[in-house]
């Protein structure tokens, strides 16, 4: 931005400049320096000079003028006009959590339940996400955020763990099995500490979902069971989405977690049906259509075009005069 001393100084050269000029045009040619001619006003008297000097007068004032609109417009760009503009975004008040089982019986299908997160993380728009996994214990892998280059560079990267056999990036699941902790697989505890990761409980409009994969192959004591786990998260008023592996060795533990999905008024859905998670993006969508408004920004546009077209047209008027004028 141009500031008001430096304004003021391009103002007064302006100034100066102009009545330098005036004062060339006007001052007695003895006064500037010429040599008098004997007889000189018969030879001004001529039609042709008078045509010729109201030409070169006429000339010299638009030549003027048009100096001046051009510095004008050059001080205006130079000064960054700019448009304030004040906004309001709009954000989606859904909260998605991510819940994975990631023991042992699961192990061989989480790369591809990884892939189906990803592929969700790519069809939302608005939505926060936060990932929780469990064995024998829940953990928080990260928190409800609205990051998603984040949340896929780790999906990614434990995706990337999974298909290498645990030879890389399987660190985050070690918590899961604690040394003190007896059985694994507690699924009705992991879908509590899934529950218990929403954060914001007064705002009563906010759509919370939870998609959890697992198998529902308990091998251990859990603190909840899964109708129990299930009425947590109606409560809570959270939905839940199961996503199941591709198989039905033991039907009896899909048909407790489709029952506790639809507890929730949420949905079951198999890893065999291809559009899965078309199906699951769609459902959570649908939970809370409605927008709210985001913090108020401000933001500044700088609108330059037409004081610099205006000097560039002044530029190109003082060259077609300085052209015409030496004719």
């Amino acid at each position: 931005m141009v500031t008001t001393p430096m304004l003021w100084l391009a103002i007064a050269l302006a100034v100066l400049a102009l009545a330098a000029v005036l004062v060339a045009f006007l001052l007695p040619a003895r006064s500037r320096g010429r040599t008098p001619v004997a007889y000189l006003s018969r030879l001004t008297a001529l039609p042709a000079y008078v045509r010729a000097r109201r030409r070169l007068l006429l000339g010299s004032l638009a030549g003027l003028a048009v100096l001046a609109l051009t510095a004008v417009f050059a001080l205006a760009g130079v000064a960054r006009p700019t448009v304030q503009e004040t906004i309001s975004p709009k954000r989606h008040l859904r909260d998605v959590m991510l819940c994975l089982d990631v023991s042992g019986s699961m192990i061989t299908y989480d790369a591809e339940i990884l892939e189906s997160y990803i592929e969700m993380i790519d069809s939302f728009d608005g939505e926060r996400i936060g990932m929780s996994i469990f064995n024998a214990t829940g953990v928080t892998v990260f928190p409800l955020t609205d990051d998603y280059d984040m949340a896929k560079e780790f999906l990614e990267d434990a995706h990337a763990g999974f298909t290498s056999y645990g030879t890389e990036g399987l660190d985050f699941i070690a918590p899961t099995q604690p040394p003190v902790v007896t059985g694994s697989s507690l699924i009705g505890d992991g879908l509590v500490n899934c529950v218990e990761s929403f954060d914001r409980l007064d705002e009563e409009e906010r759509s919370r979902s939870i998609i959890l994969a697992t198998d529902n192959e308990l091998a251990g004591e859990p603190l909840f069971t899964m109708p129990e786990a299930a009425d947590h998260a109606v409560e809570r008023g959270v939905r839940v989405y199961a996503l199941a592996p591709s198989r039905y060795y033991f039907p009896a533990p899909l048909e407790e977690l489709e029952a506790a999905a639809e507890t929730t008024e949420g949905e079951f859905h198999s890893m065999s049906d291809a559009r899965a998670v078309d199906r699951i993006v769609t459902s959570v969508q649908a939970t809370e259509a409605a927008l709210t408004d985001g913090r108020l920004v401000t933001l500044f546009h700088d609108r330059p075009v037409l004081p610099l077209a205006g000097t560039g047209i002044g530029v190109l008027a003082l060259l077609v005069l300085v052209w015409r004028l030496r004719l």
